[in-house]
């Protein structure tokens, strides 16, 4: 009895493993969609440069964050 439960297994795991390679794409891991390059600019207090939706625009300045804005509106750099 113990012998066909084992061969029904076997089958199963080999006809599973047929489904599996007959789907197109299965296992084969999707590249990541795409973006478009986005535009860089350099922070006005650091120099950092960082794409120009993460950073902070101010008095016509980029910033890399809030308190590089504030630094430089202290110091009146970047003007």
């Amino acid at each position: 009895m113990t012998k066909y439960l084992l061969l029904i297994a076997l089958a199963v795991v080999v006809w599973w493993m047929w489904r599996k390679s007959q789907v197109p794409g299965a296992g084969v891991p999707r590249p990541p969609a795409s973006r478009e390059a986005e535009r860089m600019v350099k922070c006005s207090y650091c120099g950092v440069n960082q794409p120009v939706s993460e950073s902070i625009l101010a008095a016509g300045c980029y910033y890399c964050c809030a308190a590089h804005r504030r630094a430089a509106e202290s110091e009146g750099v970047g003007d």
